[in-house]
């Protein structure tokens, strides 16, 4: 039996895909132009560097630039306000308050933060301190002990981020609506920003926090996890991808933009973080193991 020939495409070559197949050349990407050479990516130009120096340092500086090109603080960029609702019945700040307060929860990073920039935003507008605050709770749904260790490594880059900035760093011990409160009155916080989760047991959380703030403070919460914001991409529950899909498609020429930096602050405060001490954070977490 004769052996089959090759199937021949119009150019005289062999059928695209089948040269790869039979131990020849690569397939040609047939989405590119021949005369017009592809563009590299901009990871891959981030990772390259200059010389042709890779690694994960390269693009982190490719990335702090692309924030500096941004916009030179928060204070200067076009935030998109939609990203914020008010959770209390005040709306203005507290007047003759000392700060701003970021309470952070779920989203535990510095830069690339929708909350904490907005937080700064207020803060530089009023010239006010800014401060960083997270409360450290006994027991998180089925966390263990690793998983509280590894949040605490994460916690103590932030820690350490934020006092390069100025920015104090205050890790507070018991469940938010016992601590976070008295906070805010013992030290004039004149507004309150957290960020959004979706979990029953978070949204309780800033629930309990709202009933008990001081109400004079003004407390607002900003989506810093998604890139279109729940409460802007449907204003129901959705039951399926599909119905979804479209709603947050059409708002991503609006949301999906460059973040500023999160600079160093200005105005410094008239009070410090306290340390605490690794006893004291041991004891808390215990009961989660």
């Amino acid at each position: 039996m004769a052996p089959k020939k090759r199937k021949q495409n119009p150019s005289g070559g062999a059928e695209p895909g089948r040269e790869a197949e039979d131990g020849g050349a690569e397939t040609p990407d047939l989405t590119e132009d021949a005369a017009v050479p592809a563009k590299a990516s901009p990871v891959k130009k981030m990772r390259e560097g200059d010389g042709g120096i890779g690694g994960t340092e390269s693009l982190a500086e490719a990335v702090k630039q692309t924030r500096a090109r941004t916009a030179p603080s928060v204070a200067e960029f076009k935030y998109n306000k939609k990203r914020v609702r008010l959770l209390s019945q005040e709306s203005e700040l507290k007047e003759g308050g000392l700060g701003i307060l970021y309470w952070m929860s779920r989203d535990q990073r510095v830069q690339d933060n929708w909350a904490l920039l907005y937080a700064q935003r207020l803060a530089l507008k009023q010239k006010l301190p800014l401060h960083v605050c997270f409360c450290l709770v006994p027991k998180f749904l089925d966390a263990t002990i690793r998983h509280f260790g590894f949040m605490l490594k994460g916690l103590k880059e932030v820690a350490e981020e934020c006092q390069e900035l100025d920015i104090p760093f205050h890790l507070l011990s018991g469940i938010a609506k016992d601590v976070l409160p008295s906070f805010v009155t013992k030290h004039s916080i004149g507004g309150v920003v957290t960020d959004f989760a979706p979990l029953r047991v978070p949204m309780q959380w800033v629930q309990d926090v709202r009933e008990r703030l001081p109400p004079d403070v003004p407390f607002v919460q900003v989506d810093a996890h998604n890139i279109v914001p729940c409460w802007v991409a449907s204003d129901k529950q959705e039951y399926a991808a599909r119905t979804i899909r479209r709603k947050i498609h059409d708002r991503l020429a609006e949301f999906l933009t460059e973040f500023p930096p999160v600079i160093r602050h200005p105005f410094p405060s008239a009070f410090q973080s306290e340390d605490v001490h690794p006893a004291c954070v041991q004891q808390l977490i215990m009961p989660a193991v």
